[in-house]
């Protein structure tokens, strides 16, 4: 005990005597007021409803190569979640990272980005209290250059909703990553990065239980596979024999950036192999490309997703959702539910400067769930068109067409929108 306390001693006088810079951000947020639930019922449910949420943001260096993070949370209640009313290491966020020359190192919450987050993205959205990180170490060498490699390994628990209408995260599993990954950047060929990926999610019998008894597709996959899974979850109810499952997951990441003439082109695809609850070892996929280009001072870029991973709960990625989040209120509001594991998606934004006070912004976005059997075969153009029938309704289709002229008038004092 004496020597750890040395050690940590030894730390702080350390830090002390460094050259240390800190910076804060604090947020608040405060309401109190009433919300009314089953609005589309006869009989809606009103009930009180406020919120009182700190964030503390400190942001610490120590000389030019040591940097800390923390994020402290006092929210009694939150937004959205579960009240935070002390310091503990599962609410509140920190991560060390050192830095010199061709070599860094994070300890603690990872926050990290790999390509475009098809295989590895943590990241956090206080807004929707989400929160994906993990707990571990990540290091980053670079050998040349233009080639460097990292790697990646923690342990963290994630908690989702099953309903995203709901306050609260209600389910939640523990898992492990391991990861490596190497990159390349040449001026003729661009820039490369393979990833590899490892993971292992620890279900127990309460969350698959919860999974198999609700109304969703997982669940009613679940149960189409009774002689696999009825049995052992019969018996976990019945004879209380151990039913919790290790469902394991490896992926192969591969993305590339590149400028050909007046062309700016990434693609980004990862290959995994992942088990179904109480079942086989299942392939999957997903790919994203985007193309940027400008043409008359006009800047297109055109998008493209098609994610096929039926099933499998993302924990540790959030891809691109190809689709366009406004935040005017000329937009519509009725924002599209992504499926990440079963989605094709097309996306083409214009945006173009007529001068340097007016601006025109086109966007189309169309997005669908993958052909089954038994559904009737159609084309992109029957996505655009959106007719009406029972054909259509079975691929969850959404579409929004949206244009925008928006600028400055009257010398600059007055902002207009026209959509």
């Amino acid at each position: 005990m004496k020597t750890r306390l040395a050690i940590l001693m030894a730390l702080f006088s350390g830090f002390l005597s460094a050259q240390v810079e800190m910076n804060y951000s604090y947020e608040m947020k405060y309401g109190d007021g009433k919300q009314v639930e089953r609005t589309a019922s006869d009989n809606p449910v009103t009930s009180d409803y406020s919120y009182f949420e700190n964030l503390l943001d400190i942001n610490t260096y120590f000389g030019d190569h040591i940097y800390l993070y923390t994020q402290l949370e006092y929210s009694n209640p939150p937004v959205f979640g579960y009240s935070r009313t002390r310091i503990d290491s599962t609410l509140n966020r920190f991560y060390l990272e050192y830095s010199h020359e061709n070599f860094k190192m994070k300890l603690g919450d990872l926050y990290e980005l790999y390509g475009r987050g098809l295989s590895f993205y943590t990241m956090q959205d206080q807004n929707v209290d989400y929160d994906n990180s993990i707990k571990g170490l990540a290091l980053n060498y670079s050998l040349k250059d233009n080639l460097g490699i990292s790697t990646l390994i923690g342990t963290g628990d994630y908690a989702y909703r099953s309903n995203p209408t709901t306050q609260k995260n209600n389910r939640q599993f523990n898992h492990d990553v391991i990861l490596g990954s190497i990159q390349y950047e040449n001026e003729i060929l661009g820039s490369f990065q393979y990833l590899f990926n490892k993971k292992r999610s620890f279900f127990d019998i309460e969350l698959i239980k919860s999974i198999f008894e609700s109304s969703t597709e997982l669940g009613e996959e679940l149960m189409t596979r009774a002689d696999s899974l009825y049995l052992p979850f019969i018996a976990s109810n019945i004879y209380g024999l151990p039913s919790a499952d290790t469902l394991l997951l490896q992926s192969h990441n591969v993305n590339w950036n590149i400028f050909l003439g007046i062309f700016d082109i990434y693609i980004d695809k990862v290959w995994i192999n992942y088990d179904k609850i109480y079942g086989d070892e299942v392939f999957g996929s997903r790919f994203y490309t985007s193309i940027y280009t400008e043409i008359l001072e006009t800047g297109i870029t055109y998008e493209y997703k098609n994610y096929n991973t039926p099933y499998l709960i993302k924990s540790i990625s959030n891809p691109p959702i190809v689709y366009q989040e406004s935040n005017s209120i000329l937009a519509s509001r009725n924002a599209h539910s992504m499926n990440f594991g079963n989605e094709i998606g097309h996306q083409l934004d214009i945006n173009k400067n007529i001068n340097r006070n007016l601006n025109i912004v086109g966007n189309l976005s169309i997005s669908h769930r993958h052909q089954e059997e038994g559904m009737e075969e159609l084309s992109m153009i029957d996505f655009f068109t959106m007719e009406e029938n029972s054909s259509i309704y079975d691929y969850y289709p959404f579409r929004q067409v949206y244009m925008e002229l928006n600028g400055w008038a009257l010398s600059e004092r007055l902002y207009f929108k026209i959509g």
